[in-house]
């Protein structure tokens, strides 16, 4: 079976250096006595666990410091990583297909006898992190709006319940804006399917731009999108809201079709539930549409 969907994303990528605590040692992983390398990769398809089992094993060969992985499906850096002075670049190449590039960072250099040792470990991982890559990336399929590529309706849900749970845990705010689209039915009973298709990539390209990457954005349905705002004040949410619809009014394409949008804005209460909340944004949106269209409204 060929993977082709990993595929559509170049492996190379620079390191990010993260701020990372330095541990005294390199983390060690639950004991699985008696297993092979490739037994102990083929226990989990988290992309996350098997990098750190490849960690321990490379950490057996050379004093390792980082080691990070580039795919296609995000990058990922082993448990306790933390830059030094040696750098070392693998590509992972299985069937003449580039699954993902590791990065390893050492205190001691790189040497031939080293690198030779290392590829034999990561050849051992190839099947493994195939696998591992492919269930990821139809995980992210299913959780992502195939024309927006924002996070779908199923990603939110589970987004905005986590989201609520942690305000509540650590005592901070966290806010939600619904937007809808104004007059955005003629767009395709004038053009068609094809132009709204267009105005609403527009759109999820004004939301991205404009927003923190702190910010989560996501198509609810139709012509509707959320956001979740993490750690807004009633000051920094009405103006990302403005901006927001700033942005959205000024797109050359919804100048043509008179197309705008309406923002209902509400922030977590003391003592509200998340339902009451997605309520009160959910009323300020109408309120907002009943005022007259393109503008913002704040639930009180």
């Amino acid at each position: 079976m060929e993977y082709a969907l990993l595929q559509d994303r170049g492996c190379s990528s620079a390191p990010c250096y993260a701020s990372i605590t330095k541990l005294q040692h390199w983390p060690e992983l639950p004991e699985q006595a008696g297993l092979s390398l490739v037994s102990q990769l083929q226990t989990t398809l988290e992309l996350q666990q098997q990098l750190d089992i490849i960690s321990m094993a490379a950490g057996k060969l050379l004093p390792l410091s980082w080691l990070q992985l580039h795919t296609a499906v995000g990058d990922f850096t082993a448990s306790g990583s933390t830059p030094a002075d040696y750098e070392h670049r693998s590509m992972l190449v299985l069937n003449q297909q580039c699954l993902a590039e590791l990065v390893y960072q050492s205190a001691s250099p790189f040497t031939p006898m080293l690198q030779r040792e290392l590829l034999q470990l990561e050849t051992e991982w190839l099947f493994a992190l195939r696998n591992a890559l492919v269930v990821s990336r139809l995980q992210q399929m299913a959780l992502k709006d195939p024309l927006t590529c924002l996070g779908n309706r199923r990603f939110f849900d589970d987004s905005f319940t986590k989201t609520v749970q942690l305000a509540k845990r650590y005592d901070e705010s966290c806010g939600l804006l619904l937007l809808d689209l104004d007059n955005f039915k003629q767009v395709n009973d004038i053009d068609g399917h094809t132009a709204g298709d267009e105005m609403l990539i527009a759109v999820a390209n004004a939301l991205r731009d404009t927003l923190r990457v702190t910010d989560s954005i996501f198509r609810f349905g139709g012509d509707e999108f959320a956001i979740i705002l993490s750690a807004a004040d009633v000051a920094s949410a009405e103006l990302i809201a403005r901006r927001l619809l700033k942005a959205i009014n000024q797109l050359a394409l919804g100048q043509q079709y008179q197309v705008t949008v309406s923002v209902g804005l509400a922030l977590l209460k003391t003592g509200q539930s998340q339902a009451e909340l997605f309520a009160a944004a959910d009323k300020a949106l109408y309120q907002a549409k009943n005022a007259g269209k393109s503008m913002v409204r704040l639930a009180l």
